[in-house]
């Protein structure tokens, strides 16, 4: 642990939640900063900011994809593709701007980040380690991606394309890598199943990440709070079955099958809610409410939902982060991988799921 004070960026909620549980864990001066890849990012903010148990002093809020797709449909809409890639770096040079005042305001002596590949991070990474005379970034477990790797894996347009391009955009410090947590920043990594990353390089430490931080009674709270602001009056999901789903991208042809079980589950009279990747452009992209689903806001974090969950409440997913976080937040679920996709990535993740006991649904499983 480093005696002076820590940064933590998030771009995901599962990142923020973990952020929270160890910068109460760790007892230093934290501050977060949210990066808006998603919608609701400032209604996270605005959640996290008043839980009476934040262990921030600051909770700053810089652009990221959400905003970007905002601009874009906004100032430069029915412009071209050019006018368009001006705007979004406009909007990373702030974030940027941004980063290196907060750096100069908290000096931190760790950074702490769920995805060490964007621009953002890589800065703050990089201004810490100049000013503190080597790297001192810590990288927070993010998900299925530290397990299995990436959705879209793309290794020569990375090294081709990508890193060369990103290096002449943002500066030498830029770095390529082909598995988050491995850039020349990080140091050490806080996973659930640190035997299991993909990772084992001797360069950086692996500890296991301690259940009890993030099931306390102030992350407790914070779930209670989180079901209010997204779920409204009702501080818990009325359904005992849920379904966590991928991006529509990883999703792929599975919709048919899924709109099959959902009808069929309602058949026997089992309801269930669904709940949608936060980045995903429609509300209902398999259309499975029409078959009888209830749909759950994209914002809410499942990782904080599976807390509000009854003892012995399913979890169903397919490819999802929200399936290995509540096996592992709350071993008395019941959690399943729907096995549907035929995407590589969910195949991938279906082996990793299998190796910590997610095993395959049946529609006699999911409805006993």
């Amino acid at each position: 642990m480093a005696n002076g004070p820590a940064l933590y960026l998030a771009s995901t909620p599962l990142t923020a939640l973990l952020a929270a549980a160890v910068a109460r864990a760790q007892g230093v001066p934290a501050r977060l900063v949210l990066i808006e890849d998603y919608a609701d990012a400032a209604r996270w903010a605005q959640l996290l900011g008043g839980w009476r148990d934040s262990p921030f002093s600051q909770i700053d809020r810089i652009a990221g994809r959400a905003s970007e797709a905002r601009a874009a449909s906004g100032d430069t809409a029915g412009v071209g593709r050019l006018a368009r890639e001006r705007s979004k770096r406009a909007l990373r040079l702030q974030a940027l701007a941004s980063l290196a005042a907060i750096d100069a305001e908290l000096r931190p002596a760790q950074v702490f980040v769920g995805n060490d590949r964007r621009p953002e991070t890589q800065y703050a990474l990089e201004l810490a380690a100049r000013r503190n005379g080597g790297p001192c970034g810590v990288y927070l477990d993010d998900g299925l991606f530290t397990y299995v790797g990436d959705a879209h894996a793309r290794p020569w347009a990375r090294l081709l394309i990508d890193t060369p391009l990103k290096k002449l955009a943002w500066g030498r410090w830029w770095q390529g890598a082909a598995q988050a947590g491995t850039t020349r920043w990080i140091t050490q990594a806080w996973l659930a199943w640190p035997a299991l990353a993909r990772d084992q390089d001797a360069a950086r430490t692996r500890t296991a990440l301690p259940r009890a931080w993030c099931v306390d009674r102030a992350m407790a709270r914070l779930a209670h709070a989180a079901a209010r602001e997204f779920l409204g009056s009702s501080a818990r999901p009325r359904e005992r079955l849920v379904l966590a789903l991928p991006h529509s991208r990883v999703l792929g042809e599975a919709a048919p099958r899924l709109r099959e079980l959902v009808a069929a589950l309602a058949a026997r009279s089992v309801r269930c809610a669904v709940k949608y990747h936060p980045r995903e452009a429609e509300g209902d992209a398999a259309g499975l409410q029409a078959c009888g689903a209830t749909l759950l806001p994209a914002g809410l974090a499942l990782e904080l939902l599976a807390a509000r969950l009854p003892r012995g409440a399913t979890l169903a997913g397919e490819a999802s982060t929200a399936l290995a976080a509540a096996h592992w937040l709350r071993p008395d679920l019941r959690v399943f991988d729907l096995g549907f996709s035929g995407h590589a990535f969910a195949r991938r993740s279906r082996a990793f799921l299998a190796s910590i006991g997610v095993g395959p649904a049946t529609l006699e499983t999911l409805a006993p």
